[in-house]
C-alpha cells in the first residue's frame, strides 16, 4: 500500500505521481513528474453537503485525460495531517485502479531531505479508466443501519464532536493518534498494530470508519489496513448524510 520516498527517488520517471495538495501549493514546487489532483475533483456533494464517491463515469474523463489507467502504478503522495492523500488513494481504489500506492513521507519530508522539487509541470498522454467499482470499501448508510452491534464502528473525529453526537456503539479513535513523527504520513506498523490492540479493536469483525465528511476516516481506513485488518471500509458520507437522514444518534 506505500512506497518509501527512496523507491520513488529511484523510480521517479515511471510511476503516475499525484500531488493531492491544493493547486497554488502544487504550482510553487512538487515532486519531480507529478500531476495535480485535489479531493475537490474527486468527490461529488449531496444535498446535505455530504463529499461522497465521484460519479464513475465522470471520475473515468477526469483520470483518463490525465494519463491514469487501471493498470498503471499510481503513487499519491501530500502533506502531514492532511487526509486528502488517503481520500483520493481510496478513491482511486474504489473506482478499480488496480495498483495504487501512497508515499509514506510527506512532501515537506522530501523536501527536507534534499531531494528535486521544481515547478515544471507534467502532462501525460490520456487514455482509457473504466470503472471496476469495489464495493468491499465502502458503505452507505442503509447498510450501516443494519449492521449496528455486529460490526466495529471507529469515528476519526475529535472528542469533542464525538461527544456532540455519534453513531450508536461507534468507538472513538481520532485519526491524529495514528499519524506518524519526522514526516512520515502514518506510524508504523508495530506502532499501528498496538494502538489497535490497546483500543480492543477485534479482527474477527468488519471495520467501518466515518468521520464528518468522511476524509479523516480514509486515513483511519489505511491506518487499519496497516495494522492488519482487511475487512475495512469506508463510510463516505459519514456523519453529515448520516445525521441529515434523521438516523439514531448517541
Amino acid at each position: 500500500m506505500f512506497v518509501s520516498h527512496q523507491w520513488l527517488a529511484e523510480h521517479i520517471n515511471d510511476p503516475v505521481i499525484i500531488d493531492t495538495r491544493p493547486k497554488i501549493a502544487y504550482s510553487y514546487g512538487h515532486i519531480p513528474n507529478s500531476i495535480s489532483l485535489v479531493v475537490d475533483q474527486l468527490i461529488q456533494i449531496s444535498p446535505a453537503g455530504a463529499h461522497l464517491a465521484p460519479d464513475p463515469q465522470k471520475a473515468s474523463d477526469l483520470l483518463g485525460n490525465l494519463g491514469i489507467d487501471n493498470d498503471k502504478t499510481v503513487i499519491v503522495t501530500g502533506e502531514l495531517m492532511d487526509p486528502s492523500v488517503f481520500r483520493i488513494a481510496w478513491t482511486l481504489q474504489y473506482l478499480g485502479q488496480k495498483n495504487t500506492k501512497i508515499l509514506d513521507a510527506s512532501i515537506g519530508a522530501w523536501q527536507s531531505l534534499g531531494l528535486e522539487i521544481t515547478k515544471t509541470s507534467k502532462k501525460h498522454a490520456p487514455t482509457q479508466f473504466v470503472p471496476q467499482i469495489q464495493n468491499n470499501i465502502r458503505i452507505e448508510s442503509g447498510e450501516l443501519q443494519g449492521l449496528l452491534g455486529n460490526s466495529t464502528i471507529l469515528d476519526a473525529r475529535t472528542p469533542q464532536e464525538f461527544f456532540g453526537g455519534h453513531i450508536p456503539g461507534s468507538v472513538l479513535f481520532p485519526f491524529t493518534d495514528g499519524i506518524g513523527q519526522d514526516g512520515m504520513l502514518l506510524d508504523s506498523r508495530e506502532s499501528l498494530r498496538n494502538l489497535f490492540s490497546q483500543r480492543g479493536i477485534p479482527h474477527d469483525k468488519q471495520v467501518i470508519c466515518y468521520c464528518m465528511h468522511g476524509h479523516r476516516a480514509s486515513s483511519l481506513f489505511y491506518q487499519a489496513r496497516l495494522a492488519g485488518f482487511e475487512n475495512v471500509r469506508l463510510y463516505d458520507g459519514s456523519f453529515v448524510d448520516w445525521y441529515f437522514k434523521k438516523l439514531p444518534l448517541e
